[in-house]
């Protein structure tokens, strides 16, 4: 057998090469740093207030428990109560998330209810989150940031409550005679202060007990026909 010339076994090596993907590791913008500093500054503040509630935060804290300097919060962060708002706000981001996920698929009184079940299914994201969220609606009153973030997510799920009964409304599954902001308000308001009461006593509050007699009430007070629960 002839011995392969050197030169043609060069060339063979020099395709393959040329053809395998060589892998690069692409420096990250500065953008995606930013984001990613703040995105672990926001769970590091999400830590602190479920331990030791709005007061008990701090920017220095913050940004030393993310494993950045005590500075760096604050350079990202003007003031504690807009990391609050920023906190709260990618915490009620997640909870829209979750929840449309729930929506798919479904319109009318079932995508009322899908939405409802989001809000029982909330402590999936952690009793850490939901302890960190009800601080910033509890703690919003006296203070203006937090009141103007909160007064947005509420005005938001009201907002959505209303559309979902006012197209169940239009689909003749709620009865007509509703007014569908009011109960929105209800709704909304109600909910929020039964996940206020979860994070005060999980063991002593039963979710899944309280959305059935939830659904329940929903049922004998707004639908067409009864609710499936």
């Amino acid at each position: 057998m002839s011995a392969v010339p050197r030169k043609a076994i060069g060339a063979g090596e020099a395709a393959i090469a040329a053809a395998e993907p060589v892998a690069i590791r692409r420096r990250r913008t500065q953008a995606e740093r930013r984001a990613e500093a703040e995105s672990r500054m926001l769970s590091a503040a999400a830590e602190i207030v479920a331990e030791k509630g709005i007061d008990g935060l701090t920017l220095a804290e913050a940004g030393e428990r993310a494993g950045y300097s005590r500075g760096l919060a604050g350079h990202y962060f003007r003031s504690k109560d807009e990391l609050l708002a920023a906190m709260a706000e990618a915490i009620h981001d997640e909870f829209t998330q979750q929840r449309r996920e729930r929506l798919r698929g479904t319109s009318g009184l079932a995508r009322l209810v899908a939405t409802i079940d989001a809000s029982f299914a909330r402590p999936a994201v952690g009793l850490t989150k939901m302890r960190a969220y009800i601080a910033v609606l509890m703690g919003a009153a006296h203070k203006p940031a937090l009141a103007e973030a909160v007064a947005t997510f509420n005005r938001d799920s009201a907002t959505e409550f209303g559309r979902l009964i006012a197209s169940a409304i239009e689909a003749g599954e709620i009865r007509p005679d509703i007014d569908a902001r009011t109960q929105a308000l209800i709704l909304s308001a109600a909910l929020r202060g039964i996940m206020a009461q979860w994070v005060l006593d999980p063991e002593g509050v039963d979710l899944a007990g309280i959305r059935a007699e939830f659904l329940g009430l929903v049922s004998r007070s707004l639908a067409a026909t009864p609710i499936p629960t």
